[in-house]
């Protein structure tokens, strides 16, 4: 099962905040689940592969300079996915059982107004399996898309030749979503899905900035935000089934670096 929650948050008074708080909403994730299964959160944070979550920074606050602007009485918004279908199993059952009512951020109180899991109440989150999800284009009847949209809505970047690289390139994008999808899915995606989108896919939009986002010991990280299209220029079925599967898929697992701690924050889009 992949799990994609938002977790709706107010304040009764205000805070100015670190602007990117991923790292923040992390620890309080894991602050949680240890509270229910405390080997299961030792095991998420000692992890040292890829990881079946992922975190979001706090959603809807506006910045004022240099700092994130809380207001009382608003409403913000904090995200976690699972890409683990025992994990995701498990947060839906602790969501029915023992909720969170508080859910604090660098010290900040937060009360937890509303808990979404469903993509018709809330476009940033759902549920779903890996099996639906392939299926719907591996075993579908219709040519699937050709061009394929995102929204890349935190600082997006790549580990790439032993650099950080903040541009979406094909591969790059497709080749983090394989490698994910791969690493949890029972239902495998060839490799040589990389290779294709290298040399098969064009990008035909982008509207994208760089953001900066400080990270622990004084170090930045350099992230694109913003719109992105691919275009194949193969119109091989398979293929195009294949990506579109990852396309859908970006919403629970994420692209990039950092994923855990808030990067990455990325959605398909029409």
């Amino acid at each position: 099962m992949l799990f994609s929650i938002i977790f709706e948050l107010t304040t009764d008074r205000p805070a100015r905040l670190p602007p990117f708080l991923g790292r923040a909403n992390h620890a309080q994730f894991l602050a949680w689940i240890g509270q229910i299964d405390p080997a299961l959160a030792r095991d998420l944070h000692e992890a040292d592969q890829l990881r079946p979550i992922t975190c979001s920074s706090l959603q809807h606050a506006r910045l004022d300079g240099d700092m994130l602007r809380v207001r009382a009485g608003e409403t913000y918004a904090v995200r976690i996915t699972s890409l683990h279908p025992d994990l995701s199993a498990r947060l839906d059952q602790w969501l029915r059982i023992r909720p969170p009512t508080e859910w604090p951020l660098h010290n900040h109180a937060f009360a937890v107004t509303a808990i979404y899991c469903d993509a018709d109440r809330h476009a940033w989150s759902g549920l779903t399996t890996y099996e639906e999800t392939a299926s719907v284009h591996l075993l579908g009847r219709t040519q699937p898309e050709r061009k394929l949209a995102f929204e890349l809505a935190s600082p997006t970047a790549f580990k790439s030749q032993g650099m950080h690289l903040p541009v979406p390139l094909p591969g790059l994008l497709f080749g983090s979503l394989l490698d994910r999808w791969n690493a949890f899915s029972p239902v495998e995606l060839p490799v040589d899905l990389r290779a294709y989108a290298e040399t098969a896919v064009a990008v035909s939009y982008y509207r994208l900035q760089t953001e900066r986002v400080s990270y622990k010991r004084q170090s930045v990280l350099i992230g694109a935000t913003g719109r992105i299209t691919y275009t194949a220029l193969d119109t091989d079925r398979y293929w195009l089934a294949a990506l579109n599967v990852l396309a859908d898929f970006a919403l629970y697992c994420g692209v990039g670096i950092k994923t855990t701690v808030g990067l990455g924050q990325v959605r398909r889009s029409i």
